[in-house]
């Protein structure tokens, strides 16, 4: 980041991605709530992206830690008893 002209150390862009969630948090709830206005914030739909919005991949890999069995969901190497434990879809 400093060859780019940023000169952040980490404790800031801590401190800032706090605060970023903390708002998108707050503007979550208030869009949650009936009857209220439509509220966003800065980079709402980014954030919405990555922390507010369901899975956007499947996991290559499954862990069904009651049992503490694993399978790979992928290229065949899990089986379909892994299916019908409850576990990663």
């Amino acid at each position: 980041m400093k060859d780019r002209g940023h000169n952040r150390d980490p404790k800031q862009c801590h401190v800032k991605l706090k605060e970023m969630r903390q708002a998108y948090q707050k503007t979550r709830e208030a869009n949650g709530r009936s009857g209220s206005e439509p509220q966003t914030c800065r980079f709402y739909d980014e954030l919405h992206a990555i922390l507010g919005g369901s899975a956007t991949t499947t996991p290559a890999v499954c862990f069904d830690s009651f049992s503490g069995e694993g399978g790979n969901t992928e290229a065949g190497f899990g089986d379909e008893e892994d299916d019908d434990r409850g576990g990663c879809r």
